[in-house]
């Protein structure tokens, strides 16, 4: 299941006031249910945030210092 096929079944489930929702990968079907409402908000948002930031380039810079 794309990114976007599990935005969708979120959506879904949230305009059906329902908190589980069901994917199928490859043949596989998962069943997940989420505690809260909340939950399933922020799991929406998660993953729209993937969905928008696919295909840029992300760096991420670190720096280690060895203390005194």
């Amino acid at each position: 299941m794309s990114i976007a096929d599990e935005i969708a079944a979120i959506r879904e489930a949230i305009a059906s006031g329902a908190r589980k929702i069901r994917t199928k990968t490859n043949g596989v079907e998962r069943e997940v249910e989420y505690p809260s409402f909340d939950d399933l908000k922020k799991r929406l948002e998660y993953l729209e945030g993937l969905n928008a930031g696919a295909g840029r380039s992300r760096v991420s810079l670190a720096s280690f210092s060895k203390g005194r």
